[in-house]
């Protein structure tokens, strides 16, 4: 007999992984397990049993339980594959490919604030006290530009973003005051749309991340989220600027151990960033590989 689906507490290993994204995966459909097992053909206790996160369950079921939500079976059947190859070596566990959902999938959230069912939430995390330093000006300033610059606005979902269009085609960077260093006019980034679990694990978001018109949470629901930025990790994006804001932590407090990840990052700043249609908003860096934060030497955004 089925007995009430446990809580699952996400450690990063293979198998937990694995589970976690079934009972996501069937979250995301709004499809009870009765409803399920009428679907794939397998027992509640069984579709159950696939999502606990005790042992690897078969490929055959893995691909029922995907098939009765409307899943992808060609990518499930490939993160099953990459599971049952990170438990027989011992590997991290692998992130899935992104078409592993259901194309319908809901609006969970923003960058920062990922839902709490199943134990996998991040709620406000006590962070430090310590600000980060802002960008520091190069030691060597640069030539001045000689293209002629002309000044443009250009209305963010905020309307409140000064942005300077130079003579590179496509390209709006934000002009340096007269009175102070010169910055660079923009840099390139790679977004790490990753959670910091436990003592040492770092595994995908189970939500993209995205850019937004404010520099706050919960955009998704609040109505401040640029529509069509979403992106996974390995995604490149232009910056311009930085600015302060909310601050954010992609770490899952609530997992043990997590004080020690060195995966784990909290901040409250945020880049100007430019989406390849022309939008410009903001992107948390916390949702940045390492070696893009802390400023990237750009200028503040005005404004």
């Amino acid at each position: 007999m089925a007995r009430p689906e446990q809580r699952l507490v996400r450690d990063g290993t293979p198998l937990r992984e694995l589970a976690f994204w079934l009972r996501d995966l069937r979250t995301g459909t709004g499809l009870t397990y009765a409803q399920l097992a009428a679907r794939s053909g397998y027992s509640v206790s069984t579709l159950q049993e696939a999502a606990a996160g005790r042992r690897l369950p078969t490929l055959a079921v893995t691909l029922a339980f995907a098939r009765a939500c409307g899943a992808d079976q060609g990518a499930w059947q490939r993160f099953w594959t990459e599971v049952r190859r990170a438990v027989d070596t011992g590997a991290p566990a692998p992130a899935p490919s992104w078409s592993t959902g259901t194309a319908d999938r809901r609006e969970r959230g923003r960058p920062g604030e990922r839902g709490r069912d199943e134990g996998q939430g991040r709620p406000e995390a006590p962070y430090p006290r310590e600000e980060l330093r802002p960008p520091q000006p190069p030691g060597t300033p640069r030539p001045k530009a000689t293209r002629t610059t002309r000044t443009v606005r250009v209305a963010a979902a905020s309307g409140l973003l000064l942005l300077v269009a130079v003579g590179v085609p496509g390209g709006f960077w934000l002009a340096s005051a007269p009175d102070r260093p010169p910055h660079r006019d923009f840099a390139s980034v790679v977004v790490q749309n990753k959670v910091a679990i436990g003592p040492t694990s770092l595994v995908e978001d189970k939500t993209p991340a995205y850019l937004s018109s404010e520099t706050i949470s919960h955009c998704g629901a609040r109505g401040c989220k640029l529509a069509g930025t979403e992106m996974w990790s390995g995604a490149k994006l232009v910056v311009f600027c930085w600015t302060r804001g909310e601050k954010l932590t992609n770490e899952d407090i609530t997992s043990a151990g997590i004080a020690r990840n060195k995966g784990g990052a909290t901040s409250d700043l945020w880049y100007g960033a430019k989406w390849k249609d022309g939008r410009t908003g903001y992107f948390p860096e916390v949702y940045l590989t390492p070696a893009d934060r802390g400023g990237s030497d750009l200028a503040r955004c005005s404004g």
